[in-house]
């Protein structure tokens, strides 16, 4: 300050930076990052937003409720999403199960002596039953059974 006040020293005015803004579509309804919200239809609206903010190949927004997904993800912050129909064990993906959204990390298990049947094709083979997991602990995981409906709506890309 000194030298400021001494007009020896005069410190850059500096420009502030330009934020450029998009229109991205996002959900009306939230995804649950707790116990399960409903999640219905296709009802988004354009809202605008920094550009830098949105991951590259995001197809829209949802925004999240509840605290499962903690320390990652907070209730009423927007995940950005590229649709997508499979995911790998330990995504962070959208799904909708027995009618019912969530935000959850994917993950696929053996399946127990009691669904194994329902998992098993036409060749014998025993496929994997898909479990999602919450990042807070105490949440326990959701096992996924193969007589409810079970979608995968995308990929959480931030």
């Amino acid at each position: 300050m000194d030298l400021i006040a001494s007009r020896r020293y005069q410190p850059d005015a500096e420009e502030p930076a330009e934020i450029d803004y998009i229109m991205m579509p996002v959900s009306e309804l939230p995804v649950s990052a707790g116990l399960g919200a409903f999640l219905e239809g296709e009802m988004f609206q354009q809202i605008q937003v920094p550009a830098s903010s949105v991951p590259a190949g995001a197809e829209f927004g949802i925004y999240v409720s509840g605290d499962s997904m903690e320390p990652r993800y907070h209730s009423g912050q927007i995940v950005w999403v590229k649709r997508c129909e499979e995911l790998e064990c330990g995504d962070i993906g959208i799904f909708v199960y027995d009618d019912c959204g969530y935000l959850k990390k994917y993950d696929e298990h053996t399946p127990d002596k009691s669904q194994a049947e329902f998992l098993t094709d036409s060749y014998g083979v025993v496929h994997n039953q898909p479990v999602l997991v919450s990042l807070n602990t105490k949440y326990s995981p959701i096992l996924i059974s193969p007589e409810q409906r079970f979608e995968i709506v995308g990929k959480v890309l931030n």
